[in-house]
Formats: C-alpha cells, sequence, structure tokens
C-alpha cells in the first residue's frame, strides 16, 4: 500500500470533497474542518456505520478508501479542533497519514484512543507530544501489551508535555511490568492533576513505582489519583501511604482491591499530616470488616479533611462493632470534652445517600450539612 505523506495531500487539496469520501457525513466533516469552523471542536472516529448513523454528525466512519488520510490532513491544518476520539478502525487504511496529520496539530486539548494502534508505534505521536502545548489530557482505554507501554514511556519521556495534567490509563492491563515504565516517565511531570488508572493490575512493584514518582515530584499538584481494580494489598497500600504524606491529593480511589485492616492501618500518619487535605476516599468491594472499620475510625481522629469515605455496607464486612467505632469518631459522647474533639468534619460514611448506615452517624452527618 502507498504511503501518502503531507505533501500527496496538500498538493490534491482543491479536490471535491464528496468525491474523496465513503459517506456524505465524513465530507461534512473535512469540509467544516477545511474551512476552519468553529463550532467543530470535537471528532468521534470509528468503523461502525450504524453508531455513526445514530449519533450527531460529529462521528467520522473509517471506512474504505483513504478517508482517514483526508481526515489527517484536514485535522493538521485544523485551529479550533480541541478533543478527538478514536474508539475503532479494523481493516481501514492510511492509519499513518491520519497520525502524521495528528502530529501538525496544536489546537487539540484532549485526546482519546480506545483501539490498538495496529502495528503503529505509538512512538510516532512524539511530534504531537513534542510540539502540541495545549494537549491537557491524554486517555487511554485499550489492552495494552508489553511492547506498547514500552513506546508510551520512550514517548512520554521524551516529549515531557508540560501541557498534560490529566492521564487516564483506563482497562489498558498494564500489569506491574508495564506500568514500572509509565510511572518512572511521569516524574517528569509534576503538573498532572489527575491520574486515573482503573483496573491495571498494578500489584504492589507498581504501587512502590508510583510512590517514588509521588515523592520524587516534591510539591505536586496531584488532585485526583484512581487506583480502583488494580490488585492492591497492604504493603502495596503502604508504599503509597508513606509518599502520600506531604501529597495535594483530594481524592483517593482504591475500591476492588485486596486490601485489610493492615494496609488501611498504615493511611493513619497520612489522616494525621498538617499537610493531609483528602476530601474523598473511596473504598467499595472491599471487605475489610470491623478491624478495618476500627483502624479508619482511629486514623480519622482529628482529621481537618476529610468530609466523604464512600464504602458499601453490604460489602464491607462490618458488623455493630464496626459502626460503633465510625458513631465514636464522629461523636465520643462518654464526656463533653470528647464531644467537642470529635470529627466534626466528616459527612458521609457508607455509601452516597447512606441508606445501610446506622441512624445516629446519618443524623449527626445531616447536623454538620445543617450547620455548613
Amino acid at each position: 500500500m502507498e504511503r501518502r505523506d503531507f505533501d500527496y495531500y496538500e498538493a490534491r487539496g482543491d479536490v471535491k470533497l464528496e468525491d474523496i469520501t465513503s459517506c456524505e457525513n465524513n465530507a461534512e466533516i473535512l469540509r467544516r474542518l477545511r474551512d476552519q469552523d468553529t463550532y467543530l471542536d470535537a471528532i468521534n472516529i470509528t468503523d461502525d456505520y450504524g453508531i455513526a448513523d445514530d449519533e450527531d454528525n460529529d462521528w467520522f466512519t473509517a471506512g474504505e478508501g483513504d478517508d482517514l488520510g483526508w481526515l489527517g490532513y484536514f485535522i493538521g491544518k485544523s485551529k479550533y479542533l480541541e478533543e478527538l476520539f478514536i474508539y475503532s478502525w479494523e481493516g481501514v487504511e492510511h492509519i499513518e497519514a491520519l497520525i502524521d496529520g495528528i502530529n501538525r496539530n496544536q489546537s487539540i486539548k484532549s485526546l482519546h484512543i480506545g483501539t490498538d494502534l495496529r502495528g503503529t508505534s505509538f512512538q510516532h505521536l512524539r511530534p504531537f507530544f513534542r510540539n502540541n502545548n495545549n494537549l491537557a489530557q491524554l486517555t487511554l482505554d485499550f489492552e495494552v501489551g508489553l511492547e506498547c507501554a514500552q513506546s508510551i514511556v520512550l514517548t512520554l519521556g521524551e516529549s515531557r508535555c508540560q501541557s498534560l495534567t490529566n492521564l487516564h490509563l483506563i482497562d489498558c492491563n498494564l500489569g506491574a511490568e508495564g506500568f514500572v515504565g509509565i510511572a518512572t516517565a511521569l516524574r517528569a511531570y509534576p503538573q498532572l492533576r489527575g491520574l486515573y488508572l482503573q483496573n491495571n493490575n498494578i500489584g504492589l512493584m507498581g504501587c512502590i513505582a508510583l510512590g517514588d514518582t509521588l515523592r520524587g515530584w516534591g510539591e505536586s499538584n496531584l488532585k485526583y489519583l484512581d487506583l480502583d481494580g488494580n490488585a492492591i494489598g497492604d504493603q502495596g497500600l503502604q508504599a503509597l501511604a508513606t509518599a502520600m504524606t506531604n501529597s495535594t491529593l483530594e481524592q483517593l480511589y482504591l475500591s476492588n482491591n485486596l486490601i485489610t485492616a493492615v494496609g488501611l492501618r498504615s493511611l493513619s500518619d497520612y489522616f494525621q499530616s498538617e499537610s493531609c487535605c483528602l476530601k474523598s476516599l473511596y473504598l467499595s468491594r472491599i471487605n475489610f470488616g470491623d478491624e478495618g472499620a476500627v483502624a479508619l475510625a482511629e486514623g480519622l481522629n482529628g482529621n481537618k479533611s476529610l468530609t466523604s469515605l464512600y464504602f458499601d455496607p453490604h460489602q464491607s464486612g462490618i458488623t455493630h462493632d464496626g459502626w460503633a467505632a465510625f458513631s465514636k469518631l464522629v461523636c465520643d459522647t462518654s464526656n463533653v470534652n470528647n464531644i467537642y474533639l470529635s470529627n466534626h468534619i466528616i459527612r458521609t460514611i457508607g455509601d452516597h445517600e447512606m441508606f445501610s448506615t446506622p441512624l445516629e452517624i446519618r443524623q449527626f452527618s445531616r447536623a454538620i450539612l445543617t450547620l455548613t
């Protein structure tokens, strides 16, 4: 197959768009890109004609012929495109030409890749990450093999894209081996505000590497850290807890991991540190039992930031003893002084609506909301 570059399309830029595209909607998107339509700020790429027909007209169908090549050409010249979503492109041609066009673009703020690059190394996007000073969010949500993970490491490490503030690696199944290199590359990105790593099975070694990165940032900007579904056990959480002591985290997601009371107890120093600004902690789908509830309650005694502790009471394994520890946390009625010293910050314990949370805790939480 002939490899077509920017010069090939530039020499043919005056063609009729209807003659070079496989459907009317594709031609319309190219026309709007060519004319610098300020209202076309997002494009979704799919090879599913059914989705494209049923959705809004910002869906570009990667069909037969040179649709992707022309799309890349006009994306490269666009001044107003802000979001690009790549969902699927099986059996289509000229992916390289699309990548070339993306590399020329400097307006995209959010790039979402939800499909394998089909042999096109992630490193081929290095010019995009190096030269685009508007890119704020990168999302990958496909199964990333070790070779692709290594190319991501090289790309992030070389480009040092200083505008990137949110990185989503979702359902990539990186494993510890794939993630350790990425975590190391992220040491050059202390400006990150959101790091979303759901379902990557990073395990203990991944937590150690991430902890090293958090410490290496010094004064970080990280506000959101999502580690749901990562096979994190107590040792992994302990490695993270020591690295979070001076962090700026506001939301921490640890649901669907292998954490017990031992791991939760390691959060106590973090909760008690003067710099702790964590507002929400998510522990759903974890059976931490009464010992875990006690560890959390004792650790949060005196904490001045956490307002929401989310978990599923029916899956947490706690009984009357665990709820009693939380009740004592929010309002220790043993004497007037203890009532005063109780945690009057936390508003939610349990699920969002607290349907399964004991009445005395719900009533106290409502009282806090009323006062604030």
